[in-house]
């Protein structure tokens, strides 16, 4: 296991956040669907408004997810003044309060970096907790 997950506190570092390189990292997104399978694979379906098109976000074996009002994270909206974030709309993201408050859910769903995974729009943002990166797919009219 790396050091990350062996220190008492995973947010000691206060919040930091990594690159997620997408198609739509900065696209202005709305939220249209959310779906959880019994096998943990979560599909969310968003609208990109720059694309005009559907933007499918595949998370397998998603462990932890939540979906906030962009006004409940004044928390991660605070520090990226501080430490700016790679992206505006997709994004990874670790040592928030979610992490301390909800520790298992990332020593046994995520990635040795301890990191999830973070599509913000201007009304609903999703945070996923997975340790494979997520697929993203632009979707054509038909699909």
């Amino acid at each position: 296991m790396s050091s990350f997950f062996s220190q008492s506190n995973l947010t000691a570092g206060g919040v930091q956040f990594s690159a997620w390189s997408t198609d739509v990292e900065n696209d202005d997104l709305r939220l249209l669907s959310l779906s959880l399978s019994e096998k943990r694979v979560l599909t969310a379906m968003f609208f990109s408004s720059e694309k005009d098109r559907r933007v499918r976000f595949t998370f397998v074996d998603a462990r932890a997810f939540r979906v906030l009002d962009e006004g409940g994270l004044v928390e991660l909206w605070t520090a990226s003044k501080a430490s700016s974030r790679p992206a505006e709309t997709t994004f990874r993201v670790r040592g928030h309060s979610w992490q301390a408050e909800s520790p298992l859910a990332w020593v046994h769903g995520s990635d040795d970096t301890g990191f999830s995974y973070f599509v913000a729009t201007d009304w609903d943002c999703l945070e996923v907790v997975v340790a494979e990166q997520p697929t993203v797919e632009l979707l054509n009219s038909n699909n």
